[in-house]
């Protein structure tokens, strides 16, 4: 009887050193996309929220930019955040407003970048003016700390029933600069 008591032991002793080296690896680091990813990240979910209102404070507590979206998303392990939906209102320091709309966009790491696509609308302009300046874009880089926009496609501008088309921009929002690139094109007409 030792004998085969002692042959279930032994077995049983490989079994729980077995489930200790599985359980050791499955906690370790893995390689995935050249990304490292524990344990703990591939079940950490990030932050997730719906119908969803960010406000971004500058030190004096006055609000910079406000956030708005049907759905935001984290990625624990890029902190990249993936919004869909956003609305994006910010108050530069003489009172101009502008807003930018898209169907999605992705915030960088540092909420400092946010990249938009599938349809970008902005318009905003100086307080008082008849007509906010409109563009329309596929895509769009805003720097949220500087306020400056960017797109290397193309885009459509507005002002006033003027329209101006062409392919990239670069624009400050804060001293209401815009500069067009390339292939740029007018149409004047009232």
């Amino acid at each position: 009887m030792n004998g085969r008591f002692g042959l279930r032991a032994s077995a049983l002793k490989n079994f729980v050193a077995l489930a200790i080296v599985a359980a050791t690896l499955v906690g370790c680091s893995s390689e995935t996309d050249g990304t490292t990813v524990s344990a703990d990240d591939a079940r950490d979910p990030g932050y997730s929220a719906t119908d969803a209102e960010i406000i971004q404070t500058d030190a004096d507590g006055q609000p910079r930019y406000r956030l708005q979206a049907a759905r935001i998303e984290q990625n624990p392990v890029s902190l990249e955040t993936r919004i869909e939906e956003l609305r994006i209102e910010t108050r530069t320091g003489d009172a101009n407003v502008w807003r930018v709309s898209a169907p999605r966009g992705v915030l960088s790491r540092d909420s400092r970048l946010i990249d938009l696509e599938g349809g970008v609308a902005l318009e905003g302009g100086a307080p008082g003016a008849a007509e906010p300046l409109r563009m329309h874009t596929s895509a769009l880089q805003y720097d949220l700390g500087s306020l400056l926009v960017r797109t290397n496609g193309e885009v459509r501008l507005t002002i006033q029933g003027y329209e101006l088309s062409a392919t990239g921009l670069d624009t400050n929002l804060r001293t209401r600069q815009v500069q067009l690139r390339s292939n740029v094109q007018g149409r004047f007409s009232r």
